[in-house]
């Protein structure tokens, strides 16, 4: 995990299970992950950036706009992403890598916020406790994932 960040790192990898923690290391510069063959990109990285990886490496990605699959010999995952329901009006709302209407799972995050009259403060890391809250609301207002 790249960041210059040791309390934010330590609280991502309690996150984890125990079993697995030894797993997530944290790097502050890209090139220390030049043997890593799973990078999990929580923000845009460039060509020079991703050049850095070994041939074979697969992207999982969590970032709007999804970053530029520049590598052949790499593969990249999709964003997660939801299918709003069909009666929808008024929502103006494009997401350039994505079909009609849909939208992707955070921007549909919003949405449910929305629909559900929630007033907390939604904008930064996402609360883990509240995955299962969101899921559940936002299938109960027609929402519905999108498989790639």
């Amino acid at each position: 995990m790249l960041t210059l960040s040791s309390e934010r790192f330590q609280m991502i990898q309690k996150e984890a299970p125990a079993d697995c923690q030894q797993y997530l290391v944290q790097v502050t510069k890209y090139q220390a992950a030049q043997n890593c063959k799973t990078w999990v990109v929580g923000k845009w990285i460039t060509y020079s950036e991703q050049r850095l990886a070994p041939p074979g490496t697969h992207f999982h990605q969590f970032v709007v706009p999804p970053i530029i699959g520049f590598r052949r010999d790499c593969t990249y995952g999709n964003l997660a992403a939801m299918r709003l329901p069909q009666d929808v009006e008024g929502l103006c709302s494009c997401e350039y890598t994505l079909d009609r209407g849909v939208v992707h799972a955070c921007h549909a995050g919003g949405v449910v916020h929305c629909l559900e009259g929630w007033t907390h403060h939604e904008v930064g890391a996402i609360d883990v406790d509240r995955i299962d809250v969101v899921w559940r609301a936002a299938l109960k207002n027609g929402l519905r994932p999108v498989s790639m």
